[in-house]
């Protein structure tokens, strides 16, 4: 049997239709495979994603306190 792996990358992740839709459609997916891991810059909303979904992301809470512009501009 071959296990299936997903990796999704987001860069930032605020309130907002695209980042509900994440985290839904994530949810749904941690169903359909066996390793799921999700790269981003910021972890504030971690406990809304299932626990099975490997979060990849900075140890550090100072992403937290920053703009989405101000995030988004060391993705640049």
């Amino acid at each position: 049997m071959v296990k299936k792996k997903l990796l999704i990358f987001m860069p930032i992740i605020e309130i907002g239709g695209v980042e509900k839709n994440l985290i839904n459609i994530s949810n749904f997916l941690v169903k359909k495979f066996d390793n799921i891991s999700l790269i981003t810059i910021s972890n504030k909303y971690k406990n809304k994603f299932d626990n099975k979904i490997n979060l990849i992301s900075f140890r550090s809470k100072f992403w937290n306190f920053l703009g989405k512009r101000k995030k988004f501009f060391f993705y640049v």
